[in-house]
């Protein structure tokens, strides 16, 4: 076996003598067409920016951004923008580019050579994910960069429109953030408004239900069920206090039972002394008598009058009984009649008669009013009866208040 394989790498070296120069005039042909190739094509350079996309400044978790989920649309928007007929053909003009072919080619033609020079790359990286759900060691490609270039003869002028380029894609991304920021800010000033009128709407209902239902309202109960616990012993105090007080009327009402009102006053002489009121009706009705038998000028008359005037002043009586005027003005009318028979209207005993009847006649109209009874004069039964009426009045209080308690316990209960 070993001389076959000799024999092989044998031929083997002798075809490649034999037939060198098929292998050795292409590949100098290739080399010298690479070499002038090399030297007659012209310099063609390239200079590219790389703008990075920096991470939002927000979390996430408040404000989701396009940056990280539409990156790439993102890029192709501005892309379209800025690559347009009409942006390129400024950046034509304002570098004087493809001047040499402006003769020969058209504007768009010009314009459409100018974008195949323009190339832009999106540069992406491997990051944990940790949104939606997922564990934050599983990793996801995001863009995080890109890069845009630009080709040319003159490597200055080439530097120079990757640069405009670069500053385009700047300043297009900051106008659109900027408008895209104000409209969000305008709706978001909308939307807060809308929430602030309906938070108002909402309050100002609120506070009508609470208004319309006050004191129904569930966290309200504990606060009834306290009240009403509360009510139910005060009323209780008030019943024993209102027990006491009747108690204590009824005690007092037994020992007036056994005192009189009136207790007589007994002088030095062993005399029963007349109380002020007794003395004036005995001497009212004296009067009476006295009248009728004397004139007014009598002195047992006038002696009358003078003590029953004193009498009137001491129990607060200005005038004289009502029956007594009238018991009089009967008797002078009587009188007047006789005397008319006998004389003239302009007899003195006349006219004495008709001023007389005149004047009893006005009496009524200043006459104060009727002597109340007489009061009691015993100081026990005035103390007693005192005592009484304090009780009862302590008593129609207690029951106000019982009254009104028991209507706010019936409230409160309704709300339970």
């Amino acid at each position: 076996m070993m001389p076959s394989e000799e024999v092989g790498i044998g031929q083997f070296i002798t075809i490649l003598k034999i037939r060198k120069k098929f292998f050795i005039i292409p590949a100098l042909s290739v080399l010298v067409v690479a070499i002038l190739v090399a030297g007659l094509l012209p310099s063609i350079y390239e200079s590219s920016s790389t703008i990075l996309i920096e991470e939002q400044q927000i979390p996430q978790d408040f404000v989701r951004s396009t940056v990280t989920g539409f990156a790439d649309q993102r890029i192709q928007s501005l892309t379209q923008q800025i690559l347009s007929r009409v942006k390129l053909w400024e950046i034509i003009n304002q570098f004087n580019l493809y001047s040499d072919l402006r003769d020969r080619l058209t504007r768009e033609e010009i314009t459409e050579k100018m974008r195949d020079g323009i190339k832009l790359n999106t540069i992406s990286a491997e990051i944990a994910d940790k949104t939606g759900g997922r564990r934050p060691t599983q990793t996801t490609a995001v863009t995080i960069a890109f890069s845009i270039a630009y080709r040319g003869k003159n490597p200055d002028m080439v530097q120079r429109v990757a640069g405009t380029l670069a500053s385009l894609y700047l300043e297009q991304n900051l106008k659109t953030r900027e408008a895209q920021a104000q409209s969000t800010t305008q709706f978001l000033e909308a939307e807060l408004k809308q929430l602030q009128e309906r938070i108002k709407g909402l309050g100002e209902k609120i506070t009508a239900f609470k208004g319309q239902h006050e004191g129904l309202l569930p966290e309200q109960q504990e606060f009834n069920r306290q009240q009403a616990a509360r009510l139910e012993m005060d009323i209780k105090q008030l019943d024993a206090t209102m027990r006491s007080a009747e108690d204590r009327r009824i005690y007092i009402e037994g020992q007036l039972a056994t005192v009189k009102p009136d207790t007589p006053l007994i002088g030095a002489t062993g005399e029963r002394v007349m109380a002020p009121a007794d003395r004036l009706k005995t001497l009212e009705v004296a009067m009476a008598d006295l009248q009728s038998k004397f004139s007014e000028d009598h002195p047992e008359v006038r002696k009358a009058h003078r003590e029953i005037a004193e009498l009137q002043k001491m129990v607060g009586q200005t005038g004289g009984s009502a029956a007594i005027r009238r018991q009089k003005l009967t008797q002078l009318k009587a009188e007047l009649a006789a005397k008319q028979g006998k004389y003239s209207d302009q007899h003195p005993e006349v006219k004495q008669l008709k001023n007389e009847i005149a004047r009893l006649e006005q009496a009524p109209k200043t006459a104060s009013p009727p002597r109340p009874v007489a009061e009691p004069e015993n100081p026990a039964y005035i103390s007693l009866t005192t005592q009484i009426k304090g009780a009862e009045a302590d008593i129609a209080s207690l029951r106000t208040q019982q009254a009104g308690l028991k209507d706010k316990l019936q409230m409160y209960r309704q709300r339970l």
